[in-house]
């Protein structure tokens, strides 16, 4: 059987201000806890599975299927939320391997739930003040079964990133940016590492926590991160450009999502009917 480690764990803090978060945390990359950013959400009480199932459960939402250690997206399955938090309530991953994740449709289309939340203090997201087309659908919700997980991965663009925890709790495990070659690719599995297959694991130093309803994990520029559920869950989350990763961040944003506007621009002109012929023939 594989070892199980236990990592250094993340600092978890209360009542720091804005410039204390700032220098102590974002401005030197490093992930905390924040135990008390979420306290005047209304989402922290009223957002339950039974609260979803009972206001929204006809609408109908994409899970995701987990196979061979990776989301297949080929392997979504539509169902009703109900059915979906059924689902959740009454299996683990093993039996039920479908995760609402990363979903910002369900927000944009229940436009009432954002009354629930506000963006925590220490957040400031400089996507926000761009031109719309920069402005990626954030935050965004995630639901699962006891087990869920997010693979070992980094955020793109090289965001900074929160996820507040509204039901349930997750372990999270951190891998520093310099530290990317011991993570093959992102192959490890961080809870039950390999070594015969990826010895130089080893030499990594993660960090983890497990963060509970109300509390928010921050996630800096870079980090590498694994998350599991350890009950059913409910979270929100956003991915974030502010002071720390804009130099990162912004070209590639700029690169990626101009080359997507140009190219849905060109392709609209190309397919544009040809207009008809004026006179008589």
């Amino acid at each position: 059987m594989r070892e199980v480690p236990q990592y250094v764990q993340v600092e978890r803090r209360a009542g720091l201000s804005v410039r204390e978060f700032n220098r102590e945390y974002r401005d030197r990359g490093k992930p905390v806890v924040l135990l008390d950013a979420v306290e005047d959400w209304k989402a922290r009480s009223a957002w339950t599975f039974d609260f979803f199932k009972s206001r929204y459960g006809d609408y109908t939402v994409q899970a995701f299927r987990y196979q061979g250690d990776r989301y297949q997206p080929d392997r979504l399955r539509p169902m009703a939320l109900a059915e979906y938090i059924d689902g959740v309530l009454s299996h683990d991953w093993e039996s039920f391997p479908y995760y609402i994740r990363d979903n910002w449709k369900f927000l944009v289309d229940h436009p009432e739930l954002s009354a629930d939340f506000t963006l925590p203090k220490y957040f400031f997201d400089w996507f926000s003040i761009m031109p719309r087309f920069m402005r990626l659908p954030y935050p965004r919700i995630f639901l699962g079964p006891k087990g869920a997980v997010t693979p070992l991965h980094q955020d793109l663009w090289g965001t900074h990133a929160w996820l507040t925890q509204l039901v349930g709790r997750k372990r999270w495990i951190f891998v520093r940016p310099e530290e990317k070659r011991f993570v093959y690719d992102f192959k490890v599995q961080p809870e039950r590492p390999d070594f015969s297959r990826f010895p130089l694991f080893r030499q990594a130093n993660p960090l983890e926590c497990t963060i509970g309803p109300g509390e928010t994990a921050f996630v800096p520029s870079g980090w590498i991160h694994y998350v599991v559920s350890l009950d059913p869950t409910i979270s929100l989350s956003s991915n974030y450009m502010g002071p720390g990763c804009f130099s990162v961040t912004f070209p590639r944003a700029v690169r990626e999502l101009l080359l997507k506007r140009i190219w849905a621009s060109s392709t609209r002109w190309v397919t544009r009917p040809a207009p008809r012929a004026s006179g008589t023939d």
